[in-house]
């Protein structure tokens, strides 16, 4: 059909002329060559075989899993690292190995073997976060298809987004019930002699040096961080290594023992010049820019208790330095990525953090190779008259506190955006047994209190509170 024919049908149709008739139509918008109708009683038959066609498609078809992305719990998590996780187990659900390839750093299909017997359909929880400098660590719990939990660690390169699995090593099973260990037992073993650089011309001229004892400590500048350099009277020279890019306090403790304390990571090296000549050291962590030193019933020597992720003990025994990992042969209920320690005094406090929960327990030495759960050795007997005219703050926020007042406790806090929140609970009864208070009141308020330490009580959710004074020091 040509415009000029087109134009005047379309003329014909909207003018007041009587309308075209049906061929006509028909002929405009079909041609001349308009297939002709199907016999009517043919339709329903065609219906049907289609709809067995697509049937049978469907049927022969594998059938694909629904769900495309994984559920993940991580309210402790920001929201680029819950994306970056939550499409990392999406990718595996999907079998995505390209997807795969651009996430992580291992080989993908080695990645789809490892979970192929965890259920990543359930909602997956987010366990523990380690935020560092260069990396996230994330401890995740997953299903397995039988409906135990396991825990798989991420480790997220902040710089590249890549994540990066230990692939030798399986995943731990994890117990919903956790308690800390009664006791540590460890196991002394020689430190190793410092490491002596030779053959290298150092380049001082941007180093800090200082000096203790006739012994220098040289502080270079690198990109990778400050480089830690110590030097003997006699010109030997030992590595110590690369902590943080903050300056080393350097310390002597006399008889031949010097440390020094990393100021950002409080990481600290201990080197003894032992009665052979050589230098021995061992590294650890304190949570105070201090050293605690002292001397116990069971050690000759004074002794030091690193804190940390891996606690360690080192002392002097027949002129050499000796050291033991606190967790090497202890049985932790889950990783060990969820313990964490302080070295406070002559006690070491060891605390299991989830991130929505922590217990934590005091521990001292009852012989040189043993730390015991400090509850067992001393009998922290509750008894209702401790909680008499007693004020309980919390060890973590002091704007949180309860105050016992006869029958009645008076709460005191602060909400998150400064509000003050005060609550008044009344007619108080207090029951006990063991080393725990049983606290019951009106409109059915219930709390269980556990004493960890002499002026430590720790709740039901790992909280703990701490008080005035020592429940043995009342009269």
């Amino acid at each position: 059909m040509t415009s000029s024919q087109m134009k005047k049908a379309i003329d014909e149709t909207i003018s007041k002329e009587p309308m075209m008739n049906e061929a006509f139509v028909q002929k405009v918008l079909h041609g001349k060559n308009r297939r002709k109708k199907p016999i009517p009683f043919l339709q329903p038959a065609l219906v049907v075989v289609m709809m067995l066609a697509i049937g049978a498609v469907l049927y022969f078809t594998p059938q694909q899993n629904e769900q495309s992305a994984v559920d993940v719990e991580a309210p402790n998590l920001t929201e680029k690292y819950q994306r970056l996780v939550s499409e990392f187990y999406s990718a595996i659900l999907q079998r995505d190995s390209e997807e795969l390839t651009k996430m992580t750093v291992m080989d993908s299909e080695d990645v789809l073997s490892r979970y192929n017997n965890y259920d990543l359909t359930k909602q997956l929880q987010v366990m523990r976060t380690i935020d560092e400098k260069e990396q996230m660590t994330i401890v995740m719990k997953l299903p397995d298809l039988n409906g135990a939990a396991f825990l798989d660690t991420l480790v997220i390169h902040k710089k590249t987004e890549k994540i990066e699995l230990d692939m030798l090593q399986p995943l731990e099973r994890y117990v919903e019930d956790v308690a800390l260990p009664k006791e540590f037992v460890f196991e002394y073993r020689v430190a190793p002699n410092a490491p002596i650089i030779l053959n290298l011309e150092l380049d001082l001229r941007e180093a800090e040096i200082q000096t203790n004892n006739d012994h220098t400590l040289y502080q270079i500048p690198t990109d990778a961080g400050i480089w830690r350099v110590f030097e003997t009277p006699s010109g030997e020279r030992f590595d110590l290594n690369i902590v943080s890019n903050e300056p080393t306090q350097f310390n002597f403790g006399g008889d031949g023992r010097y440390y020094l304390i990393d100021s950002k990571t409080l990481e600290t090296t201990f080197i003894y010049h032992n009665q052979t000549g050589e230098y021995q050291l061992v590294t650890g962590q304190l949570k105070y820019p201090g050293v605690t030193l002292y001397s116990t019933d069971y050690h000759e020597a004074p002794t030091f208790l690193f804190g940390g992720d891996e606690p360690k003990v080192i002392t002097i025994e027949q002129g050499q330095l000796m050291y033991a990992n606190v967790f090497e042969h202890a049985d932790l209920t889950n990783s060990s990525a969820f313990y964490h320690t302080e070295a406070i005094g002559q006690h070491l406090l060891v605390k299991y953090t989830e991130d929505l929960r922590q217990i934590s327990t005091y521990y001292e030495f009852t012989s040189a190779d043993r730390l015991t759960d400090y509850r067992t050795i001393n009998l922290l007997e509750a008894k209702p008259e401790h909680l008499k005219n007693m004020s309980l703050t919390n060890r973590y926020n002091d704007q949180l506190m309860y105050i016992f007042d006869g029958d009645t406790i008076y709460y005191r806090g602060r909400t998150n955006t400064f509000e003050l929140v005060e609550k008044t609970y009344t007619n108080i009864q207090i029951e006990t047994e063991g080393d725990q208070y049983f606290i019951t009141g009106d409109d059915g308020f219930s709390w269980t209190l556990t004493r960890t330490a002499p002026r430590i009580l720790q709740d039901e959710k790992g909280i703990e509170y701490t008080t005035s004074v020592k429940f043995e020091d009342l009269p």
